[in-house]
């Protein structure tokens, strides 16, 4: 049997052979040994193992990693524990072995680590990603933020409107705290400068592309220097920055002069921009190389207008999982340089770069061309294409860009900033890079060319290639309050050019973000072209979104949608609260080829039931999901969706975690569509208008108003208030005569609804209910229609039928449109005997007084049990098969609100 030692050097090997710099057994300065000392860039990482996976060998190999880092002999430490049942190499590859990342600032206690399975094959992935946790990105966002607000605050308003009078038309939608972000960007590319001022030395002024030898003082004074001397502060820094441009750096340094120029000549000023030097020191310090994490979020919310142009940052680990499954399996040699260089990433709607930034990370992890610098110089300068709106954005995807590389002095970067609004050359509505679809459209008859400004030349038509990837989290802002940051003359064209150049393509127009889908499409490689995006989970669900699932399927093999069912983070994107998933595609090839057997493959759907927040652990679930051990791993719930399903455009498998509740909902229901059985009275919106009232006052309606828990705990309603239309709206009354008695839940919160459907006790509107009409059934009375309907849509398989036709904005809470409450499986009323109708308004009448349980507790609440009985009974469905999807109900994380709970 191996010993510990023993199975160090094996795993040393591993590393070694997978070109990670690696040392075992190694014996530091002070005396102490590391097991395996691994170099990742510019840091240290400390594996600290044991053979074992008891709790007190993990105990062991993280109090062996948490001294490594006390005796400072590593930046960052892995306590890893060996499965027993490792004794060769061979088993190191193939089995799970345990470990997690400890850092100087994150220790946590044996009850409280995160241990990650990773595999043996796949520990060098996850190895270089253990600089990544050095600094909480979301903590160190809160110093930024802090030194941003305490900056801005030093200047007054009169000065806030001198600074942005000077900066001019370049600090468009931003503020004095934007630029405050801007300057700690820069100022923290500068520190990362400051660790190669001593190797480079100036042969050109790159400002004015020539071969002038630069003949000032070399090299630039370092972000301490320039932070010393309190009344030079901004001085120094723009000479600093102003001197960097003699080597390159054009698009960070110049904006950074520019923002610096512009500040007021007071000692203001100088304290402003030493609390910013300060922070970015601290930050640079601590953050390793996730500092680009925490300028998204730092970016983000300096941007006023994020709301209505959609400004999204998409986080390290969700970034690092979206990238590790773009390039699996996508044919690259990695030793081949010709081969790796030749490709090209686009993210037609970049923001700060993050997404950008993972892919270069993941090709300079993973080359081994033996040519790694001529690799980071042709990423720079000609692998990766970025797009925006925002040229501030731009800006910082540069900087971010720039810092994988800062010693190489990179031109030509492929980074191109585009107008929103009126062009100010020739005065047409524009989109962004939304225009280049100009021609595709039915009414787009006469192309107009596109032009952009590249982050270091002027306004010129777009360069554009044949992308073998297209990775993007696109804006996906809602029709109503798209373009609001713009006056509403410019509004308007902007929405009559979306008309225009949408006309004839697949697109639900609500939503921009699928004009992004059409945009890949037309400019990927014709065989090999791979696309990832960021999406709402409502896309997968939205009928409204149908054609352009539709149209995926029919030109990409969707290889994976993503899906997260963990509760404590549903999203991708750290400035949002709604449900988002991940998709990699890869396009079909032609159907006589031999990728006709990949096309036909099914679509892996999983539901992730922890969703990774670190790298490291992101890039171990992305293997996970690879190598198809997902639910091994604990990360979550596999699905497939056959082709036709998807050609269908049926995404509906992203519903449920549980997939047997899945395969009940969508398989073992009534064989039925529910179309004309229900009619849902589109009163909603305009009933949300009226205003509660007496119940004397005229035209006082009886109303449902509210989705109160508390009161609607039975299957007979009473109303909770009375509603007459405003002053303004007389016209409304004819819409509340069209009162009813049966309501459908318009939106539920799942950990504490009772009532999916109800029947009012008189007629009644309602703003939170659908109110529906049932369609007469011959020799049935309506109310007896009405009741047997209720019973049905509150049975579980009801509850189940609801669901698999939701919105699936935030998992908790649903909400169900017109079309999709039109849709929901159940039986057709008209097919059923009087005799069954009458049994389940029978069943209604003696149930309804009685108060149910919240969902959580339906699975044990008397009343769903004779609710479920009833409707078993009198339509045949399967008693047993209707109690096992009540328990998987109950178990769903969007129903408790907890993580999901694996089976012993």
């Amino acid at each position: 049997m191996a010993n510990e030692v023993v199975l160090n050097a094996l795993l040393w090997d591993i590393l070694k052979a997978d070109g990670i710099a690696s040392q075992a057994e190694e014996r530091n300065a002070d005396g102490s040994k590391t097991d395996i000392r691994c170099t990742i860039g510019d840091y240290t990482v400390a594996v600290e193992a044991e053979h074992g996976v008891s709790g007190s060998k993990k105990r062991s190999a993280n109090q062996d990693a948490d001294d490594k880092l006390a005796r400072r002999v590593c930046d960052v430490a892995v306590a890893v524990a060996y499965p027993t049942e490792c004794n060769t190499r061979d088993d190191l590859l193939a089995n799970d072995l345990l470990a997690n990342v400890r850092t100087p600032g994150y220790q946590p206690e044996p009850g409280k680590t995160k241990w990650t399975a990773v595999k043996g094959a796949d520990f060098a992935d996850f190895i270089r990603q253990a600089p990544n946790e050095l600094g909480s990105p979301e903590t160190l966002a809160k110093v930024a933020n802090a030194a941003i607000s305490k900056a801005a605050d030093h200047f007054s308003e009169t000065q806030r409107r001198a600074v942005m009078g000077n900066i001019g038309a370049a600090a468009a939608n931003t503020n004095i705290k934007g630029l405050m972000t801007d300057l700690l960007t820069a100022i923290m590319f500068h520190t990362r400068l400051d660790t190669i001022r001593h190797q480079v030395e100036p042969t050109t002024d790159a400002r004015q592309g020539g071969h002038v030898f630069y003949s000032g003082p070399w090299p630039p004074q370092s972000v301490d220097e320039c932070r010393q001397d309190h009344d030079q502060i901004v001085k120094n820094f723009h000479t600093a920055h102003d001197t960097w441009l003699a080597v390159d750096y054009k698009h960070i340094m110049e904006w950074s002069c520019a923002i610096l120029h512009a500040l007021p000549k007071s000692p203001n000023s100088n304290t402003a921009v030493g609390i910013i030097a300060d922070a970015a020191m601290a930050i640079q310090s601590a953050s390793g190389n996730q500092h680009h994490d925490l300028v998204g979020i730092t970016f983000c919310q300096s941007v006023e207008t994020a709301k209505s142009d959609g400004s999204m940052y998409t986080t390290i680990p969700a970034a690092t999982l979206l990238t590790g499954l773009l390039f699996n399996d996508a044919g690259i040699d990695w030793t081949d340089f010709e081969q790796v260089t030749r490709l090209r990433i686009v993210d037609f709607a970049c923001g700060t770069g993050t997404l950008l930034i993972a892919a270069a990370n993941y090709i300079l992890q993973h080359e081994r061309t033996g040519k790694r610098e001529q690799v980071a110089q042709a990423l720079l300068e000609q692998m990766l294409y970025g797009f925006d709106i925002n040229n501030r954005a731009i800006f910082q995807t540069a900087t971010g860009i720039g810092m994988i590389a800062p010693g190489i002095a990179f031109r030509n970067m492929h980074l191109y900033s585009l107008t929103l609004g009126n062009d100010p050359d020739d005065g047409n509505a524009r989109l962004g890079a939304l225009e280049m679809l100009d021609g595709l459209g039915q009414l787009s008859l006469n192309p107009r060319p596109v032009t952009g400004t590249r982050i270091d030349a002027a306004p010129a038509p777009l360069e554009t290639e044949t992308f073998n990837l297209a990775i993007m989290n696109p804006p996906f802002t809602r029709g109503d309050i798209r373009h609001k940051q713009l006056d509403a003359a410019t509004e308007k064209r902007l929405r009559d050019r979306e008309s225009q150049l949408y006309a004839g393509l697949p697109m639900d127009q609500s939503s921009n973000a699928n004009g992004f889908f059409v945009l890949a499409e037309k400019y990927l490689d014709a065989g090999s072209g791979r696309m990832a995006f960021v999406m709402p989970t409502a896309m997968a669900t939205n009928p409204s979104a149908a054609a352009m699932r539709r149209w995926l399927a029919e030109r990409f093999q969707v290889q994976y949608i993503i899906v997260s069912y963990d509760p404590e983070r549903i999203y991708y994107s750290g400035n949002t609260q709604i449900g988002e998933m991940l998709l990699v595609m890869r396009r079909k090839g032609a159907a006589a080829n031999a990728a006709a057997a990949a096309n036909a493959a099914p679509t892996t759907v999983v539901k992730l039931t922890a969703n990774p927040d670190t790298a490291s652990s992101a890039a171990a679930c992305a293997s996970s999901i690879a190598n198809g051990q997902t639910e091994a791993h604990q990360w979550g719930i596999v699905d497939c969706i056959a082709p036709a399903v998807m050609a269908a455009g049926n995404w509906n498998a992203v519903q449920f975690t549980s997939s047997e509740l899945h395969r009940i909902a969508s398989q073992e229901l009534w064989d039925s569509e529910l179309r004309n059985q229900v009619i849902i009275d589109p009163m909603g919106r305009p009933i949300r208008n009226a205003r509660k009232c007496v119940a004397n006052a005229v035209n006082a309606t009886p109303a449902l108003f509210d989705h109160d828990v508390e009161h609607c705990n039975k299957l007979a309603v009473a109303p909770d208030c009375y509603v007459q239309p405003p002053p303004s709206r007389p016209q409304l009354v004819n819409t509340l005569k069209k009162a009813g008695y049966l309501k459908l839940a318009e939106r539920v919160r799942l950990t504490t609804v009772k009532n999916t459907a109800c029947r009012t006790t008189v007629p009644a509107v309602s703003s939170a209910w659908a109110n529906a009409v049932a369609m007469p059934v011959a020799d049935t009375d309506a109310a007896s229609v009405e009741k047997a309907m209720v019973m049905i849509l509150n049975s579980t398989p009801g509850k189940l039928g609801m669901l698999l036709v939701r919105s699936n904005k935030i998992p908790s809470y649903p909400q169900f449109s017109k079309d999709g409450l039109e849709r929901i499986p159940m039986p057709r009323m008209s097919d059923l005997k009087p005799a069954q109708i009458a049994g389940l308004a029978a069943a209604y009448d003696e149930l309804s007084g009685l108060e149910r349980q919240s969902l959580p507790q339906a699975h044990h609440c008397p009343v769903q049990l004779a609710i479920d009985a009833a409707v078993c009974e009198h339509l045949g469905f399967d008693a047993a098969l209707c109690q096992t999807a009540r328990h998987l109900l109950a178990q769903e994380p969007m129903v408790t609100g907890r993580r999901y709970e694996y089976a012993a």
